[in-house]
Parts: structure tokens; sequence; C-alpha cells
């Protein structure tokens, strides 16, 4: 093995993506030196596990191993390898909630998205992770598959009310915001930092050679646990807080600077 090989962790949207949806050229340039030189590239995101494949493929590493669903799903070679679901009870309130406060519920289970309503919300974000939706009656429904992330898409200012909600409810579960907008709801404990310890645990890589990229407020803990944490110059403040280095924002070569920063490209 290596010695002081890297893990590199990357949330994808608004760090591994520029704000059109696209990998930088400087960035694939970086990442495919850091692949040359031995280190391992991770891709740590709340977006759904076919989506996430779909971004690796992109990278020349579709076999990889990576974290989709916010630290739900861990992904190696095409399989579902490890899975936290959130409790059917829990599951049926968050819906009922979001239905009262006419916000849009998406569920996702292994390699499913489930949505009851097309709306502007789930077409916009079908365009940004590449994948459609499945169309059923009910998201309650419990001849569905277990789902391991709910995401509740709104108007800022009502997904803000929801996530106070959420998190003054007694449910057995984990509430992040990856934007503002966005509302990001797992099994209590789960989270892209515990799944990034678990995933250097498999790849026999110390969290003291982890370095981890984020920007959304579900990417605070992700920059905590690693050796070295980098924010993105567009994050949100909580994640510029726990950062060890501020890097420049995902449309000006943000990850390619921070590498450059710490000696690890030479580019």
């Amino acid at each position: 093995m290596q010695k002081n090989r890297k893990l590199i962790a990357l949330d994808v949207d608004g760090t591994l993506l520029d704000s059109t949806h696209q990998i930088l050229p400087s960035t694939k340039r970086a990442l495919r030196q850091l692949a040359s030189q031995g280190h391992v590239i991770l891709l740590a995101t709340a977006r759904p596990p076919r989506s996430t494949a779909n971004i690796a493929k992109q990278l020349g590493m579709p076999d990889a191993l990576f974290i989709a669903l916010n630290g739900a799903t861990i992904v190696c070679s095409g399989e579902i390898i490890t899975e936290h679901s959130i409790q059917r009870h829990a599951v049926q309130l968050l819906v009922k909630e979001t239905r009262h406060r006419q916000l849009h519920a998406n569920l996702m289970a292994d390699w499913n998205w489930f949505i009851e309503d097309d709306s502007p919300w789930c077409q916009k974000e079908a365009e940004i992770v590449g994948i459609s939706p499945t169309k059923v009656a009910d998201l309650t429904d419990l001849n569905l598959p277990s789902a391991q992330k709910i995401l509740i898409i709104g108007d800022v200012k009502d997904i803000s009310a929801f996530y106070d909600w959420a998190l003054a409810e007694t449910l057995p579960i984990s509430v992040s915001l990856s934007k503002p907008n966005y509302c990001e709801i797992v099994q209590q404990g789960v989270s892209k930092a515990h799944a990034l310890l678990e995933a250097g645990k498999m790849l026999g890589i110390p969290p003291a050679d982890i370095i981890a990229f984020g920007d959304g407020d579900n990417d605070k803990e992700l920059v905590e646990v690693a050796g070295i944490g980098v924010a993105m110059g567009n994050s949100m403040p909580t994640v510029i807080e726990a950062a060890d280095f501020v890097t420049k924002t995902n449309d000006n070569d943000g990850i390619y600077h921070a590498l450059m920063h710490y000696g690890l490209i030479s580019l």
C-alpha cells in the first residue's frame, strides 16, 4: 500500500460541479493526477445512487466506492454495500406534513426515486441529476421499498419553516439543508461524515489522511471529521466556520486551488 495515500472526498453539487452542473477542466486534470499518484477519489453526495454512478463514470471511475443519499448508502462496483433506511412511521409523518404545507416530497429508496406529483421543482431536479423519478399514488404506501432519504423542495421561506418543524419533532431522523430550498432527511445517526469514516476503514485510510471538500450544511460534519476539511468559496457559513481551509468557488477552480495549496498536485 502506498505510504501516505490520501482519500479525497468530494461533495458533488456546489463542489465538484460548477453552477451549470459541469465538471471544470481544471478539476478533471487535478483528479486524474491524484489518481495517477495512487490517491483515492471518493464522491460523497446527497444525490441518489443512479445519478452518482453517472458522475463517477464521467470521472472515469465507474467501479469506484462512493457515498450517496447523504451517507445513507455506500456503493461499490455498482452494488449497494451499505444502507440505512428511515423508519416507516417517520416517513409517513413527514410525507403527511409536506402535503399539509404544500411542499414537494421525494423518496429515495435503493436505486429508485419516487414522487406523488409532477412539479417544476421535480422537473428541475431531474434535469440537474440526470435521471427521472417514478410517479406513485402514495409515498406512504407500505408496498414501496424502504426509503433511505426524503428530499423536501420548496420556496426558501417554506423550507426553512419545515426544517425548524422537523428539528423540533421527536423523530429518529437527521435533518439538514443541502441548499436553502432543499431539506434532506435521513435516519438518525446517518451522515456523510459517518459514511466517510466507514469508507476510510474499508480502504485502510485513517481520518488524518482524508481531505474532504464541501459547501452545504450537510457537508459541515464531513469537513470536520477529515484530517483536512476544505470549504468552497460558495459555502454556507456553517461549513466555512468548520473548515481548515476556504478555497475559491466551484466556478473558479476551487478544487484545483486547494489541491495546489496543499501540494498534492503540480499542474
